[in-house]
């Protein structure tokens, strides 16, 4: 009876040890991970960072490289916010993500780092970041769009 109550309290221990995890993750990792992300990319030892943890990192999901640079910035947000996105940033259409899409640059002078879409009640931005000095974005238009695609796709 011992090693039963033994074993019972480890197996409790155990279980609310692993819903403490499971409550701790992202909701929105559902949506792109960071194996998605190095796919797409084609960029390896991209992690996924909490939110706040570096300068920039406001998104809902935040993507850092090997050396704990910043990369990307994805916000899930509604819908009626696109119309915002759109008029702040637009430098042009894109086709094949959401219901409808823009891309634009999210800095003054810097090439274009930015797709916001929408997919029913949501609507995404992801942002790329990159070296302001030498003005290089980190990700393309292409590489977002087919990031975006994916997220579109698990919505």
């Amino acid at each position: 009876m011992k090693k039963f109550c033994c074993a019972f309290g480890i197996c409790v221990y155990l279980s609310f040890g692993l819903a403490i995890t499971a409550l701790a993750q992202n909701p929105y990792e559902k949506y792109l991970t960071g194996a998605d992300f190095e796919k797409v990319a084609g960029m390896k030892g991209i992690k996924l960072i909490p939110r706040g943890s570096l300068a920039g990192a406001g998104g809902d999901l935040n993507f850092a490289d090997a050396s704990g640079e910043l990369i990307l910035m994805v916000q899930f947000t509604d819908a009626k916010n696109f119309a915002g996105f759109k008029n702040k940033y637009a430098n042009g259409a894109v086709t094949g993500v959401g219901a409808e899409a823009i891309q634009g640059a999210a800095m003054p002078g810097m090439p274009d780092n930015l797709l916001a879409f929408t997919k029913g009640t949501h609507c995404i931005v992801l942002t790329s970041f990159g070296d302001f000095i030498k003005k290089k974005v980190y990700l393309t238009v292409d590489q977002l769009t087919a990031l975006g695609k994916l997220i579109a796709s698990r919505l």
